[in-house]
């Protein structure tokens, strides 16, 4: 069977992972890939969406002639996802296929879409191949587990969820050619070391998906050895110069890291970037990760108010244990990206004057701060819709996409010009030097403005500028080799 893929604005190793398992079953798999320049989360600026038109994307889908499209999906890019999907539903008259976490999270209003047939909740790999098998043999797809399906008479199907992958290692590796094609994989390769997440933050959407799977394991990490094999592969066939590992809990395990790091120092010696959290930025955690080529961490800090942390996001952190860990990362010579949220429920401009303050303490090499998204159905959404601080016609956009947490305050919020202000200044004061610290905060206190949005397009490089500079320098490329690949 011949499946079509699309994606836009940046890599995604789900489906990498979907495309590898698919054609370890023998089906060929391909890639329509937009780089979403007008709508890229940090700014909407639509006229840039014109470098790529939804014309080339149609005129690539049908020179593959698919069988199947398939869609995987965040909140965020939903609203692009179904105008894209309705595009090529008129255009091709395929079935549609759509998963991820938003579909996951809010099947019921996805499904009604009539541009979406099937809808899968959950890990898709094995359901995805056993409809592939039935489509092919023109068997009945409509009992398969994970799945939600249309029948002929629109009917919709709910079937149960299968229990999760356990064996990670019996996974194919991520298929990076489906987007290398693109030149979107760049020289700091993104890599998963397993899935799932052992703690219970309230905004995240972990907290809704394990619940979905009570009794069973929902962390589960691939062993040492098969990630130092697809990191060989890797290492061999894209030439990087450094790896990203995007899991939560890379430093969860310091038994896994004792492993890894001879290892790692032995077949792939090149620096990397991973995630900490206050309570695994402990010292030998630290000075494994940092012996095996690690050169700067991310740590979710989230809000500098402690009652925030603890009572509304179930993060159990004290101001005391967020700056001790971010002196211990110091010490191992590690360069320390701080992330902060503005704009959580009870929230008030104290509380995020404390989060500037602590986070002056952290001498973070640099912030990132995000504007608080009440994603669907995460305990903090329900949560916000309890207690009045989300309107039922504002949870409704967010279900279709709306906004993003970078630009958009979507709660019912007293102090909504302040959480723009604090997000926009936030990496900024981090970076700025001492003389100009009065000024800005001087600017903080000012009425929200111009002045503010200004000062906001200079914080997006200051969010990682490591990680900035990579992609502006591979963004003419990725371009160039997008239209070459849709034109030709």
């Amino acid at each position: 069977m011949k499946v079509l893929f699309y994606y836009n604005g940046a890599e995604h190793i789900g489906v990498e992972h979907l495309s590898s398992y698919l054609k370890s079953k023998g089906h060929q798999v391909d890639l329509i890939f937009d780089p979403g320049l007008g709508n890229n989360f940090f700014l909407n600026l639509p006229f840039l969406n014109k470098f790529i038109s939804e014309e080339l994307l149609v005129k690539r889908a049908r020179k593959f002639n698919p069988d199947i499209i398939a869609f995987s999906c965040i909140t965020n890019s939903y609203s692009v996802i179904k105008k894209v999907a309705k595009k090529l539903k008129k255009a091709l008259n395929v079935p549609i296929i759509i998963g991820g976490i938003h579909p996951t999270s809010v099947p019921e209003d996805v499904i009604k879409e009539d541009c979406f047939d099937i809808l899968c909740v959950g890990e898709g790999e094995e359901a995805f191949a056993e409809l592939l098998e039935g489509m092919e043999k023109k068997q009945d797809i409509g009992a398969i587990k994970n799945l939600w399906v249309k029948d002929k008479n629109g009917e919709i199907h709910k079937n149960e969820l299968r229990p999760l992958l356990k064996d990670l290692d019996k996974m194919p590796f991520a298929d990076k050619s489906i987007f290398y094609q693109y030149g979107v994989i760049n020289s700091r390769i993104m890599v998963m070391t397993g899935r799932g997440c052992p703690f219970q933050c309230t905004f995240c959407v972990n907290s809704f998906k394990k619940g979905l799977y009570p009794g069973q394991s929902y962390l589960r990490r691939r062993s040492v050895d098969n990630v130092i094999e697809e990191l060989i592969a890797l290492k061999n066939k894209y030439k990087p110069k450094a790896f990203r590992f995007e899991d939560d809990t890379f430093t969860y395990d310091l038994n896994w890291l004792k492993e890894f790091r001879p290892k790692y120092l032995k077949y792939i010696n090149l620096p990397f970037h991973c995630y900490v959290t206050p309570s695994t930025a402990a010292d030998g955690i630290l000075e494994e990760i940092k012996l095996a080529g690690c050169q700067s961490v991310s740590m979710g800090v989230q809000s500098g108010d402690q009652q925030i942390r603890t009572k509304i996001l179930k993060r159990h952190h004290t101001d005391e244990d967020i700056i001790a860990a971010a002196e211990r990362i110091k010490k191992y010579k590690l360069k320390l990206i701080s992330e902060f949220i503005f704009g959580f429920p009870t929230e008030t401009p104290k509380e995020m004057w404390k989060s500037l303050e602590l986070n002056g303490k952290l001498k973070a090499y640099n912030t990132a701060s995000f504007i608080f998204y009440p994603f669907p159905k995460t305990e903090l959404a329900e949560y916000c819709l309890k207690n009045g601080y989300l309107s039922e016609e504002k949870y409704e956009l967010i279900k279709q996409g709306y906004g993003s947490y970078h630009l958009t305050c979507l709660l019912e919020h007293p102090y909504e010009d302040d959480v723009y202000k604090f997000n926009s200044i936030l990496p900024v004061y981090n970076k700025a030097p001492k003389i100009l610290k009065p000024f800005l905060r001087k600017i903080l206190k000012m009425k929200y403005g111009i002045i503010h949005k200004f000062i906001y397009l200079f914080s997006i490089p200051l969010i990682d500028f490591d990680e900035f500079l990579i992609r502006i320098i591979d963004m003419p490329k990725m371009i160039i080799k997008t239209r070459k690949i849709l034109n030709s």
